[in-house]
C-alpha cells in the first residue's frame, strides 16, 4: 500500500513537473528577447538553473528559471556592457548568494518592507509592458541603445509612422485571447497555444511579421557545452563596474525567491516549510551553472510554482522534471521555434506585466495606505520606471527606516509612574501604598528599546527629577543599544557622585548583561539591584517595612 502511494505521487509530481516545463518554454523565450539575448539562452536557464535550484534549493516547490522581475537589471547589462557582461554578473551574483547563504540572512532578506516589493514589482511590471511597444508593434527605427524608460517611450512615438497593419493586429489578438484564456483555469496554458499557433500562421499565411528566426537565426540543435570564455571576455575594470547590478541582482534575486517559498508552503498548506538559507544556497549554485552553460541569472517563479503546486506537485521532482521538459523539447522541436512572431512574445510578456504589476492591489494601497507609506510606494515605483532598480530598492529601504525611526520616536520609552495622579493602578496595592506614602521616590518604567532614536528623551525625563531618589523599572525594556548605555550611565554615575540613590529593579535577562559589561551595575552596587518593584521601593523609602535582600545578579 505504501508503495502504491509513493509511486502515485512520483506519477503526479512527474506530470506537474511536465505540465510547469511546457508552461516555461513560452515564457524562457520571451523573457530571454526582453533582456536583449537569444531566445536559446532562456530556455538553458530554465533547464539547468531550475534542475539545480530544485535539487539544492530549501523549498520543496520553488521553480526556478528567467523571470520578469529581473528583466530591467538584466537589460540594464547587456545594453550598458553588451552580451558577453552577463555571465559575468551571473556569477557574482551566485557568490553573493552563497556568501548570503554562509551568513544565513534568509531570515533578514524577508523583513524588506512590504511597501517596497510592491513598488519595485509595479514598476518592473510597467517598465517590462511599455519595454514590448516596439516589438509588439513592430515599430521600426528606434534606436536600441536607449535605456531610460521616458527617451524610450518618445522615441517610440516619433517612429509611430513606421508601424503596418499586420503585426499590430496579431499582437492585440494574442493579448486579448491571453486575457480571457486566463480568466478561467485550463489544463493547456494560455501562452503555448499563442506561440504555437501564431507560428503556424506566420508559415501557412506567409504573414509579414518579425520572427525569432529572422532575428536571431535558429535555434540550436545540439546539447550545449559548458564553457568559461566570459572570464577572459570581461577585462578586471569591467568585473569591477558590474558589481553594483550583481548585487542587486543577487538581493532581488534572494527576495523573489523565498517570498515564492512563502507563497508556496501557505498554498500547500503544509506543516513542512521552507528552509531560508539554503533556499539562498540554491539560488547561488544555480546562478552559478547558468552562465556556465549559456543562460541568464535566475530566480524562482511565484506563477510557474504555483502552476505546479495547482497541478499536483509536492516534491523536488516537480522542478527537476520541470527542467528536464524544457532541455528534451528544446533539443527535440527547437528547430520550430524560429517561426514564432515576436509580437506574440511581446504579448506574452505585456499580460505577464500586467500580472505582476498587480494593478489592483497597488490601487487599494493608494486608497487607504497612510500618506507616508503612499509615499515610499510611489517613490519606489517613480524611481523603478525612471530612474534604476538598484536606486529604487535602497532608497525604498532607506525612507521605510527613516519612517520606522520616526515613528518610533513617537513611542515613549520611558514613562513616570506617579502614585499622587492615580497613575499606580497596574501595579500591586503594595507597591502602590508605598510611592504614595513616598511621594518623593520618583519611579519610572523603562520600555521597548532604548537606541538613538529615544536616548535624547530618557536623557531628558531623568534628569528632571536629579534631587529625587531614582527608581527605574525594567521590567518592560527589550533592548538597549550603545547610545542607550552612554546616556544611562551618565545619569546614574552624576547622582552617585551628587549622593543621590539609585535602585534597578526586574532587569530582563536579556538586559542584564549589557548592564554589567559596560559597568553600570558597579556604579548602583549589588544594593541598587533588585528582583522585585516593592523590594526597591522600601530601599529608597529608608527601609521603613521589612524588605527582601537584593538580588546579586
Amino acid at each position: 500500500m505504501h508503495i502504491s502511494m509513493a509511486r502515485g505521487e512520483v506519477v503526479r509530481n512527474l506530470i506537474a513537473g511536465a505540465v510547469v516545463g511546457v508552461i516555461a518554454i513560452p515564457l524562457s523565450i520571451a523573457l530571454a528577447v526582453a533582456v536583449g539575448m537569444p531566445p536559446i539562452s532562456g530556455l538553458y536557464t530554465a533547464a539547468f538553473a531550475g534542475a539545480v535550484a530544485s535539487a539544492t534549493g530549501g523549498s520543496r516547490f520553488n521553480i526556478t528559471g528567467p523571470t520578469a522581475a529581473l528583466v530591467p537589471l538584466l537589460a540594464h547589462v547587456v545594453l550598458v556592457h553588451g552580451v558577453e557582461a552577463l555571465p559575468a554578473v551571473g556569477i557574482m551574483a551566485g557568490v553573493l548568494l552563497i556568501a548570503m547563504w554562509r551568513l544565513r540572512l534568509g531570515r533578514l532578506v524577508r523583513f524588506m518592507p512590504g511597501l517596497v516589493v510592491v513598488g519595485f514589482t509595479a514598476g518592473i511590471g510597467l517598465s517590462i509592458g511599455f519595454g514590448q511597444l516596439n516589438s509588439l508593434l513592430a515599430v521600426q527605427g528606434t534606436d536600441p541603445a536607449i535605456e531610460h524608460f521616458a527617451e524610450r517611450l518618445v522615441d517610440t512615438a516619433r517612429h509611430l509612422s513606421t508601424v503596418g497593419a499586420t503585426t499590430p493586429a496579431l499582437g492585440l489578438a494574442c493579448i486579448a485571447f491571453l486575457v480571457l484564456w486566463q480568466r478561467a483555469p485550463h489544463k493547456v496554458p494560455g501562452p503555448l497555444i499563442v506561440v504555437v499557433v501564431s507560428a503556424l500562421l506566420v508559415r501557412l499565411a506567409d504573414l509579414d511579421t518579425p520572427t525569432i528566426a529572422s532575428r536571431y537565426g535558429d535555434f540550436p540543435r545540439s546539447f550545449p557545452l559548458p564553457s568559461l570564455r566570459f572570464a577572459t571576455a570581461v577585462g578586471f575594470g569591467e568585473w569591477i563596474d558590474l558589481a553594483p547590478s550583481a548585487v542587486a541582482i543577487a538581493v532581488l534575486a534572494a527576495v523573489e525567491s523565498l517570498l515564492s517559498a512563502v507563497v508556496a508552503d501557505n498554498m500547500a498548506a503544509t506543516s513542512e516549510r521552507h528552509d531560508a538559507d539554503r533556499e539562498l544556497l540554491g539560488q547561488g549554485l544555480a546562478n552559478l551553472v547558468s552562465p556556465i552553460m549559456g543562460g541568464v541569472p535566475a530566480t524562482a517563479a511565484i506563477a510557474r510554482t504555483a502552476a505546479g503546486i495547482r497541478a499536483g506537485g509536492t516534491s523536488r521532482l516537480t522542478g527537476v522534471t520541470h527542467a528536464a521538459t524544457v532541455l528534451i523539447v528544446t533539443l527535440a522541436f527547437g528547430g520550430l521555434g524560429g517561426q514564432i512572431p515576436l509580437t506574440a512574445l511581446a504579448a506574452i510578456l505585456v499580460v505577464v506585466a500586467w500580472n505582476i504589476a498587480d494593478v489592483p492591489e497597488v490601487m487599494r494601497l493608494v486608497r487607504g495606505a497612510p500618506r507616508e507609506d503612499l509615499g515610499v510606494l510611489l517613490g519606489t515605483m517613480a524611481v523603478t520606471l525612471f530612474f534604476d532598480l538598484t536606486y529604487a530598492i535602497g532608497l525604498g529601504i532607506l525612507v521605510s527606516a527613516i519612517l520606522l525611526i520616526r515613528r518610533l520616536t513617537r513611542v515613549p520609552a520611558v514613562a513616570a509612574i506617579l502614585a499622587e495622579e492615580g497613575e499606580v493602578s497596574p501595579l500591586s496595592q503594595r507597591l502602590t501604598s508605598i510611592l504614595q506614602t513616598h511621594p518623593e521616590i520618583a519611579f519610572f518604567n523603562l520600555q521597548g528599546v532604548i537606541s538613538f532614536h529615544s536616548a535624547a528623551e530618557l536623557e531628558y525625563e531623568l534628569l528632571a527629577h536629579q534631587d529625587r531618589p531614582l527608581l527605574l523599572r525594567m521590567h518592560d525594556l527589550h533592548y538597549i543599544d550603545s547610545s542607550g548605555l552612554i546616556t544611562l550611565e551618565g545619569i546614574v554615575e552624576h547622582r552617585v557622585r551628587e549622593g543621590g540613590r539609585v535602585a534597578l529593579t526586574e532587569v530582563q535577562p536579556s538586559v542584564l548583561p549589557l548592564l554589567r559589561r559596560w559597568g553600570i551595575l558597579d556604579l548602583v552596587g549589588p544594593e541598587g539591584l533588585f528582583d522585585r518593584a516593592e523590594d526597591a521601593a522600601i530601599a529608597l523609602a529608608g527601609g521603613g517595612e521589612t524588605s527582601a535582600a537584593p538580588t546579586t545578579a
